[in-house]
């Protein structure tokens, strides 16, 4: 070994660009420029993001602005329409006041500047019975004087009942606003969006009020809005109709007035391909506003379709979704849908953002768009700094990790490569031993490994030999596999099975032996020919169709069939198969038939099971007898436990009665208070009109009227708040009979109420209220007859020994004897049938009290209540 070493000459291990230090410097040098350009570009994006986050709280700020003058707008509108719904259904069938009243609701000088026209739509014969069109309606001309248009109740003119903007209000409440898309109208020859406002009585829709709004004024708004910001804003209808463009008086409005339809935004993003961001963002918000009405749905598949029917096909969704939603009445304040990065915006000319916004009620999309501050500069000024800092850092890390990877590693295995190639063991085991970092463990695995590679070829070897065996081994495997089909061969042979198979045409192709001793035909005569040519035609037939339903499924299939043969006509199980070669396809239809003697024992077998389980159903039912009897035993129990549960829901239905008829007094009360508003509003748009003393007096008379209804009804519900207030009981008397004043008045029924001022009882005062209203309301309803002149009602109210006592006597029809009769078998058995015994039931069951009547016929009746004060009344 020695003279070889030294004979050999020394050349370089390896060329200078494969080894390991020029390598290594590389790897580096390209990690430092990774490190490098990832500082800057991590640092830009941050400065970028952050920008970004500041220009989209800018944005929503300036959304937030311009959504806040929309709505100070569009509430002005939703008031008028509110009014004139109002009066057009207080003066319904005066038309002279309609003329007068309405027009001076669209002049208002706060209004003006916004509102293009207006006025009520009916439905047909609902103003008027002999017209089928009966709408009044005032638009501004062009000298911006406000003119009536008779154009919509001519025949020339489509029915404005099908028009986009009076459909959807058949489904909104009275109060409720449905801002149509933006239109041309033909009449004012004005693009225009419309405000509709539903107008119910006695829960009928007799037609809408609405007030039009001019699109040229809607830009003119925006644009005002807009002066001071570096941007513009694009407001969109729900359809995605252009509503407000910059330039669009030049470019987009001009188009629409051409051909009568609007621009939608799809439209604009041909135009403007750089819009294409904003347009998918766009369709996303309404497929995901469309999809949350139709999870939460309020009205039918059919009435929306009914609505529909006449809308175009890519504008009903969104029709539809839109009544959905404004009748849950989810979406109440502006929403930010998304935000969207223009790379180019195409009128800013610069990169741009752009902030999608839903309104509320109008659901306009508001999308506001600002230019993004530049970036460039700051982040090349940044990216230069820290480049120059991070490339000396680099170049000083890379000459120091140079030299400690040369003394480390890269010097130890160029002396162990040396020593390798002069096949110099000894100076590897020394390095080995030597050395305790992982240089000297690469030694180690080398002679190891080295070692292995010895033991590894003499496996080979070893490994080579159990081949050959294996090759003898196979041989053997197929001299197994011949004796296995020579097995298989004499099974099909002597088997006691029928098997034969067929072709796709019903030729036999193959038969065993059995096949052919039970038919008595020998194996030639049956190769090759048909089921028609070896049995009856009767037989053939039943086998061929067998044959076609096997070659139609794709499963093996079980038949009974019947093989006629010399002994007479034997029954066999047959399970046929299609057969298949290696494609998959089908060649043949194999069977395999077998006698059903043995299934014949046992059926006979099961018939004595049977005749055994039928006596032990005999036993089963004199058992289920028994039970029947016990049954018998427990309805009885039952019974009487259904005689309790009637009395609690008799006790519950009473309850339920009295909270209905407080519902429907609360209810009447305000529907009095609105009425009188109504009148107060149209009172006082005729005072301004006429400015006459005399209306001042009465509209002054009708809001004492109302302040002193509302002073008792306050009252009366201050009390139900406060249940622990102690209830003077004369004062809350006189506040709910001033609340019946009306109804008492009507009925021409006076009051007596005798009750002593120092009574102060504890309790729910709402359960008093519903008590004496219960009491009063029946003597109304059942007292009086229309021929009786002086109708006098005397409520008594006495409280002693801690009991209170309430008398109501009546001078009314009263009451015969069988109808008395029966009214004190109701109330003994706790029913309830009518407001007295419901209110019997109420007593006797929370307050331990009692109810009793008595009446003569023409003369009156007189009702008496009392319970113990020391049972408070309890909520129901």
């Amino acid at each position: 070994m020695g003279k070889s070493s030294t004979s050999e000459p020394h050349t370089a291990l390896t060329q200078w660009q494969n080894s390991l230090p020029f390598k290594f410097s590389l790897i580096q040098l390209v990690i430092a420029a990774i490190l490098i350009c990832s500082t800057a570009w991590v640092i830009l994006s941050i400065q970028r993001q952050q920008v970004l986050d500041q220009q989209a709280v800018l944005n929503q700020n300036y959304g937030q602005l311009i959504i806040a003058k929309l709505q100070e707008m569009t509430s002005q509108v939703e008031t008028v329409v509110g009014s004139i719904s109002s009066i057009a259904k207080l003066y319904r069938y005066d038309h002279e006041q309609l003329v007068k009243t309405i027009p001076s609701l669209l002049t208002l000088a706060n209004q003006q500047r916004i509102i293009s026209g207006g006025g009520v739509w009916p439905e047909p014969g609902a103003f008027n019975q002999q017209k089928f069109r009966d709408s009044l309606f005032w638009a501004h001309n062009v000298n911006d004087e406000l003119v009536a248009i008779d154009s919509y109740n001519k025949d020339t003119f489509p029915s404005y009942h099908t028009e986009e903007w009076y459909r959807p209000t058949r489904y909104f409440p009275a109060g409720k606003i449905f801002w149509s898309k933006s239109y041309f109208d033909p009449t004012t020859h004005e693009s225009m969006i419309t405000a509709s406002g539903a107008m119910w009585m006695d829960h009928q829709f007799i037609g809408a009020a609405t007030v039009d709004i001019s699109l040229e004024k809607l830009n003119a708004l925006l644009r005002n809005v807009m002066v001071d910001v570096r941007g513009y804003v694009i407001a969109l209808d729900h359809q995605n109709q252009v509503l407000a463009y910059p330039h669009g008086d030049n470019n987009l409005q001009h188009q629409a007035n051409t051909s009568h339809t609007f621009v939608t935004f799809n439209h604009l993003v041909n135009q403007q391909p750089d819009f294409s961001p904003i347009e998918a963002a766009l369709h996303n918000a309404d497929k995901a506003f469309i999809a949350e009405a139709v999870a939460e749905r309020v009205f039918t598949q059919e009435q929306m379709q009914h609505l529909t029917r006449l809308s175009h096909q890519d504008e009903r969704d969104m029709l539809a979704a839109i009544v959905n939603n404004n009748a849950l009445n989810h979406f109440t304040t502006p929403k930010l849908l998304t935000s969207v990065t223009l790379a180019h915006d195409p009128i800013l000319k610069t990169a741009s953002l752009v902030s999608v916004f839903l309104m509320p009620n109008t659901y306009w999309k508001v999308l506001v768009v600002t230019p993004i501050s530049p970036l460039q500069d700051t982040a090349k000024h940044l990216v230069e700094k820290v480049g120059i800092y991070l490339v000396c850092i680099q170049l000083l890390g890379l000459i120091l990790l140079f030299l400690l990877q040369h003394r480390l590693f890269i010097t130890p295995i160029i002396e162990i490569v040396q020593a390798l190639k002069r096949n110099d063991s000894a100076s590897i085991e020394f390095k080995a031993k030597n050395s305790q970092d992982e240089i000297g463990l690469l030694a180690k695995t080398f002679l190891s490994r080295t070692q292995q590679l010895e033991v590894a070829m003499a496996s080979l070897d070893a490994s080579n030999l159990a081949l050959e065996q294996q090759l003898q081994s196979q041989n053997l495997f197929q001299l197994e596999l011949k004796r296995h089909k020579e097995q298989l061969r004499a099974l099909l042979k002597f088997s006691q099975n029928l098997i034969y198979v067929k072709d796709l045409h019903g030729k036999y192709i193959l038969v065993n032996d059995k096949y052919c001793e039970i038919l008595g035909i020998e194996r030639r005569r049956i190769i090759g020919a048909s089921d028609f040519e070896v049995f009856p035609s009767q037989f053939a037939h039943e086998y061929q169709q067998n044959d076609q339903r096997v070659l139609h499924n794709n499963e093996a299939i079980n038949f009974e069939e019947a093989i006629p043969s010399p002994l007479g006509n034997l029954m066999y199980i047959v399970t046929k198969f299609k057969i298949k070669d290696d494609d998959d396809t089908v060649i043949a239809v194999g069977a395999i038939a077998f006698d059903i003697t043995l299934k014949k024992i046992k059926e006979q077998e099961q018939e004595k099971l049977l005749l055994g389980q039928v006596e032990t159903l005999n036993h089963l039912q004199e058992q289920v007898r028994l039970i029947n009897q016990h049954n018998n035993e427990l309805y009885q129990e039952q019974e009487a436990l259904t005689k309790m549960l009637e009395k609690h829901h008799q006790l519950n239905l009473s309850r339920e009665q009295s909270q209905q008829l407080m519902q429907n007094f609360l209810a009447e009360m305000m529907t009095q208070v609105m009425h009188e508003q109504d009148q107060l509003l149209a009172k006082v748009c005729q005072l301004q009109q006429t400015n006459e003393a005399n209306y001042s007096t009465q509209i002054t008379e009708v809001m004492v009227t109302q302040a002193e209804k509302l002073r008792h009804i306050a009252q009366l519900l201050t009390n139900h708040q406060n249940d622990i207030r102690p209830l003077h009981l004369a004062q809350f008397m006189r506040h709910l009979l001033g609340l019946l004043k009306v109804q008492l008045a009507k009925a021409n029924v006076e009051i007596v109420l005798n009750c002593e001022e120092n009574i102060i009882i504890a309790g729910p005062a709402w359960q008093y209220l519903q008590l004496f209203y219960r009491l009063i309301t029946n003597t109304l309803n059942h007292a009086f007859k229309t021929h009786n002149e002086q109708r006098e009602i005397t409520i008594a109210i006495d409280k002693s020994n801690d009991v209170l006592q309430i008398s109501i006597l009546d001078n009314g029809i009263g009451m015969t004897q069988a109808q008395l009769t029966q009214l004190r078998q109701e109330l003994e058995q706790e029913l309830c049938l009518g407001t007295l015994t419901c209110i019997n039931l109420w007593l006797k069951n929370d307050f331990n009290g009692s109810l009793t009547i008595s009446s003569q016929l023409n003369q009156g009746t007189h009702i008496q209540c009392h319970w113990p004060l020391s049972t408070n009344l309890a909520s129901q």
